[in-house]
């Protein structure tokens, strides 16, 4: 997406640089003594990285995969949406089941009504469940949605449109994933226009 409220990927990598940062900062500082005693050295503590941190994610990584397919969705779901049609985007290589179907019809009644999303919405996403057991893993993205940098506009005149009155232009939406031949597809999705956010 080229534009976003906020970016979930980028605060992930801002937030992982700063607390490697922080935390090789404190190792250095904790390490030094102000009576530093070369005759009598003190036994070398384990070295941080012999074992993971007690406060670590240890689905960190799989949330990270997730939230790169949702990304990518919104990616191509935006440049359909504008479109009008599917063509010429990569829906199906991050969508199936009810959320391609229910994405695929939301953009012919827009073609249909003459209309078109122009812009890009907003996020702040989170996986908020995370489940790797079993035959089939599945995950559940949370994501504060924001309209207000996605516009309805006339195709033909393209001029911009107003949400209806009650339409909040923050609310949540929930997706969910399952690994699926190794790849993370989203299957279906939840508008809550009564929860905003």
């Amino acid at each position: 997406m080229t534009t976003r409220r906020t970016r979930s990927a980028v605060h992930r990598r801002i937030f992982t640089a700063t607390t490697a940062a922080v935390l090789t900062a404190t190792a250095l500082l904790t390490g030094c003594s102000k009576d530093d005693k070369a005759a009598d050295p003190a036994p070398a503590p384990p070295s941080p990285s012999a074992s993971p941190s007690p406060s670590a994610d240890p689905q960190a990584a799989e949330k990270s995969k997730v939230l790169a397919v949702y990304d990518a969705f919104w990616g191509e779901a935006v440049k359909a949406y504008e479109a009008g049609t599917e063509k010429d985007t990569k829906l199906v290589n991050y969508a199936s089941k009810d959320a391609l179907n229910q994405t695929l019809t939301d953009i012919a009644s827009m073609q249909r009504a003459g209309t078109a999303m122009k812009g890009t919405p907003g996020h702040l996403a989170e996986v908020s469940a995370l489940n790797m057991s079993g035959e089939r893993p599945t995950a559940t993205i949370s994501d504060c949605f924001d309209l207000s940098t996605w516009k309805i506009t006339d195709r033909a005149s393209g001029q911009a449109k107003p949400f209806p009155t009650e339409q909040p232009m923050r609310y949540i939406t929930e997706f969910d994933a399952e690994l699926q031949g190794g790849q993370w597809m989203l299957t279906k999705f939840v508008r809550h226009g009564d929860r905003t956010c």
